[in-house]
């Protein structure tokens, strides 16, 4: 059975864990919050009598995003420089299970107060998964991040699954079936956040040295971050990267915060809602467990290569059952299989190219400053939540199928850039500044 352990001759397994925990613990927010109930019950009990309630969403959720672009590089840098990494990362995922559990206290029609706990949850928790993820170049040596990255995903999935199947008894059981009466699967995914993050509180230990520059916070921050721009054309595929992470992270933003809304404009209720949701959960979990395995044989770019033209196939196809259903004479009586197929293509891909891309820049990014490059990185994938409005605008003033266009460009457009990167050269200059004082490499 060890053979098939993906983390067999990964050093220090209990570092490991502690870190894999807040995987686990931020799937919570994740998924009840993000993508499964809390944008219908914004969209049906918060917003009602709004027009454009899908702008209106994608606009909140945007502006929680704007500012994780503002603070994540200064964040990120100030965090190498003191190596704060790990107690910005449980004061985070701290204060995000409390805001979480207050969405609770939401009632119908209380715009002012859903947004004024949803935009700080949602900052709280995206800033801390560049904190988590900045942890990598720590944990695990450069040839690992594919698996120990996808490896995690897949535990983070697996959860998931329990989340999803705990909430389909609870609809059934307890009766809570429409969005009116969800405010218990809020409170329920704070304490499942705060309660996963214990281990990471406990047991986890950041690797690096305070640099102790002296200054400001600030002012190490801003300078750090000057620094690193300046530093751009030495680290140019990094650079490409996070630019096509920008393009299609739109794409993969779009899945997360409107998976529900569009399977229930296509017909799924309640409980089927669930299921659908832990079929793209499911085939997260394999698309994870096939990063786990392969991208650190075929390599980076390949694999994310791969991925990208099964999403454009994946959002052509959906465009296209959605211009079919449109046509159709009953919409209500179309078939609602695709959308099964479909939904195991979208959470493959959800999950795959989401692992991969965290260790792609994990690979291209000198270790002595993971904090600074990730909050970079958080900059640029939380930047992409921005590029869900265009979607969001199409979908409300053209419908579905030309929204869902809208998403195939972006990542049509991201594909073309990752062509640009050149992997190797990328490692290379990264591994340039292994030696450097602070972290070691992690081997």
């Amino acid at each position: 059975m060890m053979r098939l352990y993906p983390l067999r001759g990964v050093p220090r397994q209990g570092q490991v864990w502690s870190w894999i925990s807040f995987d686990v613990a931020n799937q919570s927010f994740t998924l009840l919050i993000n993508t499964l109930l809390f944008p219908l019950f914004f969209r049906n009990v918060v917003a009602t009598g709004v027009e454009s309630r899908d702008t209106l969403w994608s606009m909140v959720s945007a502006a929680s995003m704007l500012l994780v672009v503002i603070a994540s590089p200064i964040a990120g840098a100030m965090a190498d420089d003191r190596a704060w990494k790990k107690r910005a990362l449980v004061i985070t995922g701290l204060l995000c299970a409390a805001l979480t559990c207050g969405l609770g206290l939401v009632g119908p029609g209380q715009l002012a107060l859903a947004i004024a706990l949803y935009i700080p949850a949602n900052f709280m928790f995206s800033i801390g998964e560049n904190f988590l993820a900045s942890f990598l170049p720590e944990l695990a040596g450069r040839e690992d991040f594919g698996r120990v990255s996808g490896f995690s995903w897949a535990v983070a999935y697996s959860a998931a699954l329990v989340m999803l199947a705990g909430t389909a008894a609870a609809m059934t059981v307890l009766g809570l079936k429409s969005p009116d009466q969800w405010r218990p699967f809020f409170v329920a995914a704070g304490v499942w956040f705060g309660l996963f993050a214990v281990p990471t509180l406990l047991f986890l230990r950041e690797r690096a040295t305070p640099a102790a520059t002296p200054g400001s916070l600030l002012t190490v921050g801003f300078r750090r971050l000057a620094q690193s721009l300046r530093n751009t054309r030495r680290y140019r595929d990094l650079a490409m990267l996070l630019v096509a992470s920008l393009l299609y992270g739109a794409g993969m933003n779009v899945i997360i915060f409107f998976a529900s809304i569009l399977a229930s404009e296509f017909g799924f209720k309640d409980q089927e809602l669930v299921i659908f949701v832990g079929v793209i959960t499911i085939a997260g979990v394999g698309g994870t467990f096939a990063t786990t395995v392969l991208q650190d044989r075929l390599g980076h770019r390949r694999t994310t290569l791969i991925l990208l033209v099964v999403w454009i196939m994946t959002a052509l196809a959906f465009a296209a059952y959605s211009w079919l259903r449109g046509r159709s004479a009953n919409p209500a009586t179309f078939p609602l299989w695709p959308l099964w197929v479909l939904g195991n293509l979208i959470g493959f891909g959800l999950g795959s190219l989401g692992s991969a891309n965290r260790a792609f820049v994990g690979y291209l990014t000198p270790p002595a400053r993971s904090a600074e490059v990730f909050g970079i990185w958080g900059m640029i994938f939380k930047l992409a939540a921005v590029l869900t409005i265009p979607f969001a605008i199409a979908k409300d003033r053209w419908g579905t199928t030309v929204s869902l266009l809208v998403l195939a460009g972006f990542v049509l457009a991201g594909l073309l850039m990752t062509l640009l990167v050149d992997e190797k050269r990328g490692a290379a200059a990264a591994a340039e500044d292994d030696s450097r004082p602070g972290i070691p490499s992690g081997s």
